[in-house]
């Protein structure tokens, strides 16, 4: 079959080469093998002869194919591709025709899913330029993308081994959800975990229960949650240290320190050496005392650079320098294991580890935080510069004007009536000892114009607590007596943890309450102020409830505003108010007054000069006496009425005084006598006249 095309240009080149006879046709009977095809250099023969062998090839290739086909197709039935529990085929398109379904998925070493442009951002300012970015990168090492050649851009500060969920450019939004539906208690009771600890992930489990019909049985709820984060302790990844820790090399690898860094006794293990290749920054952690004091005593570093062998291995490590935390920064060029910065003597620790030989520990922290949230405010921005390669916009006409750390707003839309509870914050320590004494549940630290904002309404307790409680903002009921607390401070008569227990019951709760009183009925509610007393004092007993109430036994209190005396202070004891200031300032007393054995009621002038005292003398009289210096005079305006005698000072006619007596002036004179007393009997009252000692009768005494 494949022969007749050189038959036919055989035919032709015959028919040229004789044209007179071109409307004709050749017969040819046979034709020599040995003819030359012209232009092609090969015999006619040779030409059918490569053609027979082609054919023939053909046909075996062909029949070969036949008989595979007809292999597969007994293999795998027509019925059965494409089809559920069949083979996968492709589409017109190239496309499955339904998905796969697959137990497991491998992916490569580092994968990419969507890329951002390089971008160089125009701005008031300057220009800010950023590098093309993949959206989503797992185990992508270090890269940050790359330039606009195409050369990868590295951040040797994230490992290799990672997953950046997200917008990784400028204004470059890639939204996150996760959901779940929480179905039992632990990790099934929570939707997303986020778990920080050495140990593997089992090791972080969530606590989250109950769990069977014991755990039902002692708890209160199922429980389930949105967000557990979980920050736990941490083992260093490798120590490198003399025969307390065994290599996988089965070597020692003790440090021998120096201020740059530490060189090895034998070059680290193949996948110690891998690990600090691919985690440069690395934080170390020494067991040498550099420091008598302080909560970390031991140096600590940070990792910088490393040296190799031939074969790849670390011999040595450098960093920036060995520290002491909260140490001076200008303790420089400190040797672990030789200095400390306070003098003391360089030793091994033995309370946070206890290797034999120096050590130091790859890929700790000391401090672990649980949550950070970090609410930044850079105010008006209107000509800032262009920052750096992670954030060329450099704030540039920022428009956020405020900033909240954390607002959780509890929806409570239960029209029942106070059957279902709601709790916002919990910060509960469940320590088996005592922290030490700077440790707190919550730190509110800044400058800030309010420390503390509680915006309670008219029925919210805003602080409710065993030691200190503040009620709401609601005053007492309208009747006449109601009375409601502003504050309670209360502690236990017991002390220590004894104060925590039941027993015995004789213990008592000591309260100190502020707290008013409605002193009127005002159910119409026309009274003002003026009608509310302010009472601090103590109550013994009560507040066994979250709800503050004058519960206890009143004891001594101070009242302001009593009804009594409005707009003055009155001192209360356990039966009655007995003194109290009035609201002009005077003192009312409304029980007995005692002015203790030898104390005195002093009286000054207007000058605040004292000028005399009443007190209760040792020899059971009350006297009143004047100040040394003072007239010496008492004025009493009103009239005086004795049911006893009244007895007058003794002098003798040389003592009376002449020169500060005034007229009416009175005494008993001893040595004096009447001139109408004929026997001249001496002792008599004498007045003085203004000139003149008389008797009883305007007569000069005489004595």
């Amino acid at each position: 079959m494949r022969a007749a095309p050189a038959l036919a240009g055989l035919a032709l080149f015959l028919s040229l080469a004789d044209a007179a006879s071109a409307a004709s046709t050749l017969q040819v009977t046979s034709i020599n093998a040995s003819a030359l095809i012209a232009g092609t250099g090969q015999t006619l023969g040779g030409l059918v002869t490569a053609e027979s062998q082609a054919a023939a090839a053909v046909a075996t290739a062909q029949s070969t194919a036949t008989q595979a086909n007809a292999s597969a197709n007994a293999a795998i039935p027509l019925s059965q591709k494409g089809a559920a529990g069949g083979v996968a085929t492709l589409d017109a398109s190239g496309n499955v025709t339904a998905p796969l379904s697959t137990t497991s998925a491998a992916a490569s070493l580092s994968s990419t899913i969507g890329w951002n442009s390089a971008l160089t951002w125009a701005i008031n300012s300057g220009t800010g330029t950023q590098y093309a970015n993949p959206k989503i990168a797992a185990n992508q090492p270090w890269q940050m993308g790359t330039d606009s050649s195409g050369t990868a851009v590295y951040d040797d500060y994230l490992p290799p081994t990672h997953l950046r969920l997200g917008g990784s450019q400028e204004f470059d939004g890639v939204p996150l959800f996760v959901h779940n539906v929480p179905y039992g208690p632990d990790d099934m009771g929570v939707v997303d975990g986020v778990f920080m600890q050495s140990e593997n992930m089992r090791g972080s489990e969530a606590g989250v229960g109950p769990d069977g019909a014991s755990g039902i049985a002692s708890y209160d709820n199922f429980d389930a949650v949105a967000r557990y984060t979980f920050a736990g302790t941490n083992s260093p990844i490798f120590v490198a240290t003399g025969a307390a820790v065994t290599a996988p090399d089965g070597l020692t690898h003790t440090p021998t320190f120096t201020a740059t860094g530490a060189t090895f006794a034998n070059p680290l293990p193949a996948s110690w050496s891998n690990w600090i290749t691919n985690h440069p920054h690395v934080r170390m952690m020494t067991n040498e005392l550099g420091s008598s004091s302080g909560y970390i005593k031991t140096y600590a570093g940070q990792l910088t650079g490393y040296t190799t062998n031939s074969a790849g291995l670390v011999t040595a490590i450098s960093t920036d320098g060995w520290r002491i935390f909260n140490a001076s920064a200008s303790t420089t060029n400190q040797i672990p294991g030789t200095s400390t910065v306070d003098g003391s003597t360089a030793a091994l620790d033995t309370v946070w580890s206890d290797f034999q030989a120096p050590a130091i520990m790859f890929g700790v922290y000391t401090k672990a935080f649980g949550e950070n949230v970090i609410c930044s405010l850079p105010g008006p921005t209107p000509n800032a510069s262009p920052g750096d390669i992670n954030y060329p916009t450099g704030n540039a006409n920022n428009q956020v004007r405020s900033c909240e750390g954390i607002e959780y707003d509890l929806w409570n839309n239960d029209t029942t009536g106070n059957t279902a509870y709601m709790r916002g914050i919990t910060v509960a320590y469940s320590g088996n000892t005592s922290p030490t004494a700077d440790s707190y549940d919550m730190d509110l630290a800044g400058g800030n114009a309010t420390m503390l904002n509680i915006a309670g309404e008219w029925y919210s307790a805003n602080i409710s607590s065993r030691p200190f409680s503040s009620a709401g903002y609601g005053g007492p009921a309208y009747a006449a007596g109601s009375q409601s607390v502003i504050a309670d401070f209360d502690q236990s008569n017991r002390p220590g943890w004894d104060a925590d227990s039941a027993f015995p019951t004789y213990s008592h709760n000591m309260r100190v309450t502020l707290w008013n009183t409605r002193n009127t009925n005002d159910t119409s509610n026309t009274n003002d102020y003026n009608d509310i007393t302010t009472s601090l004092g103590v109550q013994v007993d009560g507040h066994a409830s979250p709800t503050l109430a004058m519960d206890g036994t009143i004891q001594e209190h101070l009242e302001f505003n009593p009804s009594n005396f409005p707009n003055g202070i009155a001192l209360c004891g356990y039966q009655i108010c007995g003194f109290a200031i009035n609201g002009s300032g005077n003192a009312q007393f409304s029980a007995d007054a005692n002015i203790l054995s030898g104390k005195s009621l002093l009286f000054t002038n207007t000058k605040g000069t004292q000028i005399g005292s009443l007190y209760g003398g040792t020899d059971g009289a009350i006297h009143i006496s004047s100040t040394t210096g003072s007239t010496g005079i008492i004025a009493v305006a009103a009239k005086i009425r004795a049911s006893g005698a009244i007895n007058a000072g003794n002098v003798t006619y040389s003592t009376l005084p002449s020169s500060s007596a005034a007229v009416g002036d009175q005494d008993y004179c001893t040595d004096c006598y009447s001139t109408s007393n004929s026997s001249a009997t001496k002792g008599v009252p004498v007045w003085w006249n203004g000139s003149n000692w008389t008797d009883a009768l305007g007569n000069t005494v005489n004595h």
